[in-house]
């Protein structure tokens, strides 16, 4: 029942396309520039992405409710192709605060490209309409040449009838303008199937330096939340301000990795 409602919901969600994209039921990163709102601060020209969508449909019971359940995506097995799968979130552009919308035309004044920056093997991110599929560092596409700005993906991992997944599988995405408008934003990081191990904020499998480097970057940054992804999960008590407690959860995993390879890949 719950693929059957998923399947529905997409195909409502692509008829509604042309009446009207902000009711798309489905879940998107947003892309803007100048995330802090204030002119004249560093951050005017680079480009950032709005998550507060982002595991809004986390709750495999109610798949289509707004419940934030978990910090992954569950994903659904289709016994037709073998396979566990996702049909969110997708891509789009931010139009309803001025003050981070993109100033210009796509591709004109800018060329967004969606870049995959780390991927866990297995996982891929697929649009067959466009032709989109990213299954290792470095896959790319041009955001700013598609037909329009609202774009789907559909998230896919292999595996045989029966196989329980219990581990976490990502992608990491970073925007770059090729145009060179706008500077490159931040990596960041969606996450399938299970949660990473608290501390690993740039999520590959281990807490380490580059974490701690992580944590650093948001020193002390309050107001963390749905909207920034609670600081790309360097937040990691979710409280509100990446601090001593933040720091000291990671130390509690400190050089802790997860067992990655009982899978299917």
């Amino acid at each position: 029942m719950i693929q059957i409602r998923l399947a529905l919901t997409g195909l409502i969600c692509c008829l509604g396309y042309s009446l009207c994209v902000g009711d798309c039921p489905l879940d998107h990163y947003r892309i803007g520039c100048n995330a802090d709102r204030i002119a004249g601060t560093a951050d005017d020209m680079q480009l950032f992405v709005e998550c507060s969508q982002i595991y809004r449909h986390s709750d495999p019971a109610h798949s289509s409710d707004p419940t934030w359940l978990l910090w992954h995506y569950p994903m659904y097995y289709s016994a037709m192709y073998s396979r566990y799968q996702i049909g969110e979130p997708g891509f789009d552009v931010i139009t309803d605060d001025a003050a981070r919308q993109l100033d210009g035309a796509a591709n004109s004044d800018y060329c967004l490209w969606i870049e995959c920056v780390r991927i866990r093997t297995g996982l891929t991110a697929r649009n067959t309409s466009y032709g989109i599929v990213l299954q290792q560092p470095g896959d790319r596409f041009c955001h700013s040449r598609l037909p329009e700005s609202h774009i789907h993906l559909q998230y896919r991992l292999s595996a045989p009838a029966g196989q329980t997944i219990s581990t976490p599988y990502w992608i990491t995405y970073r925007i770059v303008d090729s145009l060179g408008k706008y500077e490159a934003s931040e990596e960041f990081t969606l996450v399938f199937l299970a949660d990473p191990l608290p501390g690993d904020t740039v999520v590959d499998g281990t807490v380490d330096g580059n974490d701690l480097m992580r944590l650093a970057d948001y020193w002390l940054a309050a107001v963390s939340g749905y909207e920034n992804d609670f600081y790309q999960r360097t937040d990691i008590n979710r409280d509100g301000i990446v601090n001593l407690a933040d720091l000291a959860e990671m130390g509690r995993h400190w050089l802790t990795s997860l067992t990655l390879y009982t899978d299917p890949t």
